[in-house]
């Protein structure tokens, strides 16, 4: 045979390989990023805290007592860019990759903007922000609520806007100069040295000052929308999407789904049929019909750090002369394979802060879109474990939230579930969750259903098979992302650097 068609055969060959394992590696089911080696984000975080302590250096001027506060402001600020990074920087080679990869395009065509970083955490809460010294921290939980990479785009274009106009220099500036103040301290001798309504007048002082700051926080905010849209337009992306991305941060707080939770399908079974009450109903008596009132803060942006979404909309719709995106946007299938890790990946961070009644909420409600995930399974059973042992250890409310009037009906129906709990309903409740779900059938036995199995065997007391499970999890996974959690006792003592 000629040495062309050998060849032929070899490259064809390694492509059909190279190909094939492509396939493969995007059915296997993703799983929540981890790893035991902590030395890149410790150094990275190193870096951040000694970056924003240099860049917020103490001004020479003023007195003593503004520089020492002016001191205390940038060590508090320093740490807790410190801690965000350290203890949460999500170093992923996916959702990291990806949002790195818009945050250097937005970069290079904006050649004229200063040194900048960007930090993706681990943090569920859907925020972003710019630290003193340009770095852009983006949490996990932004990412969901998203529907393309431009409105991702126009919100990293934001936070560098941020850092080049440098509005958190001037705030803390602003700030101190008021506090500081000869007025201010003029203003406060004479209330204090008054004969009736110190607390009213004092309280109007404060009130005075916080209207001010507002004032000029949304100030920085507009301007970091005028800078931003431009910032987007220098680039490929489609800049009418920045209208969209204020549509979606104007319905942030509002519900992902107001469907009740389907409790009695997964935690009742034949053996234990249990009942479970749906969401709280509404007051319905006929002497209290009235409209619901709401608060100042619910009715206006007045007391607001950030202006009113509505106003922000407004405002970018005549920058950008009405070309703009409205309404639900088509997410391309790499997208929306992105936003169904960052959810995941919210769901572990919950957990992993001990926010187990959130982090099984969420699983629950994702469930319901993929009730084969082994890992939101997984989770639950985890939240099951967890839980329990919160509640043996008189813990309880550490870790559950309280019901109110301000969360979704939905996660009301699960806090009034939880706290109607004692100790052994949870086996109960595991040995329903593996029936109906079928945790271990068909699962890929990785970390997080190891834990999980064990989980279940310790809640159902089968204590051989938890020893059996323990010796296999350690076997595997001695520095796993649960071995703290589920055997505190074997887990390696880290000393703090």
């Amino acid at each position: 045979m000629p040495f062309y068609y050998v060849l032929r055969c070899v490259f064809y060959t390694l492509l059909f390989c190279v190909s094939t394992g492509a396939a493969v590696a995007q059915d296997v089911p993703y799983v929540p990023f981890y790893s035991p080696d902590t030395i890149q984000a410790y150094e990275l975080a190193l870096a951040q805290r000694n970056a924003v302590r240099n860049h917020l250096a103490v001004p020479k001027t003023g007195n003593g007592e503004y520089r020492d506060h002016y001191k205390r402001i940038v060590q508090e600020a320093s740490s807790e860019v410190y801690n965000s990074v350290r203890y949460s920087a999500l170093l992923d080679p996916v959702l990291n990759a990806f949002v790195q990869k818009v945050f250097q395009q937005v970069v290079k065509a904006n050649p004229q903007l200063p040194p900048t970083q960007l930090v993706l955490t681990k943090n569920p809460e859907p925020n972003a922000r710019a630290v003193g010294n340009g770095t852009i921290i983006l949490n996990v939980g932004l990412l969901p609520t998203l529907e393309n990479e431009s409105q991702l785009a126009f919100i990293i274009c934001h936070e560098l806007a941020h850092a080049q106009c440098r509005h958190m220099e001037a705030a803390i500036a602003e700030r101190l100069t008021t506090l500081h103040s000869r007025e201010l301290k003029r203003e406060v001798r004479r209330i204090v040295q008054a004969e009736y309504n110190i607390n009213s007048k004092m309280k109007a002082l404060v009130m005075g000052m916080s209207l001010n700051n507002s004032y000029h926080q949304r100030q920085h905010e507009r301007q970091a929308d005028s800078l931003g849209y431009v910032l987007l337009k220098r680039s490929h992306y489609d800049a009418p999407q920045a209208y969209r991305a204020l549509q979606l941060l104007d319905k942030i707080d509002e519900a992902t789904s107001t469907a009740q939770l389907e409790l009695a399908r997964y935690f009742s079974c034949a053996e234990f049929a249990r009942k479970f009450e749906a969401a709280p109903a509404k007051s319905q008596s006929i002497f209290t019909v009235q409209t619901p009132q709401k608060t100042a803060l619910e009715t206006t942006d007045t007391l607001k750090s950030h202006p009113d979404c509505a106003k922000r909309m407004r405002y970018v719709h005549d920058l950008a002369q009405g070309q703009i995106a409205e309404g639900p946007q088509a997410v391309t299938p790499e997208f929306a394979r992105l936003r169904a890790i960052s959810r995941l990946e919210v769901v572990q961070s919950w957990f992993d802060t001990d926010c187990y009644d959130h982090a099984l909420f969420d699983a629950l409600l994702l469930l319901r879109e993929d009730p084969q995930n082994a890992y939101l399974r997984s989770v639950v059973q985890l939240c099951l474990f967890e839980l329990r042992q919160h509640l043996v250890s008189h813990s309880f409310n550490e870790v559950v939230s309280t019901v109110s009037r301000h969360n979704p009906e939905n996660f009301n129906q699960l806090l009034n579930t939880l706290y109607s709990l004692r100790s052994t309903d949870y086996q109960e409740l595991s040995a329903c969750f593996a029936q109906t779900t079928s945790t271990e059938a068909g699962a890929t036995r990785n970390e997080y259903t190891l834990a999980a199995a064990y989980a279940a065997a310790a809640l159902t007391g089968n204590a051989a098979r938890a020893v059996a499970l323990q010796k296999e999890y350690l076997a595997h996974y001695k520095s796993g992302r649960f071995t703290a959690r589920l055997f505190p006792s074997t887990a390696l003592k880290v000393s703090p650097k």
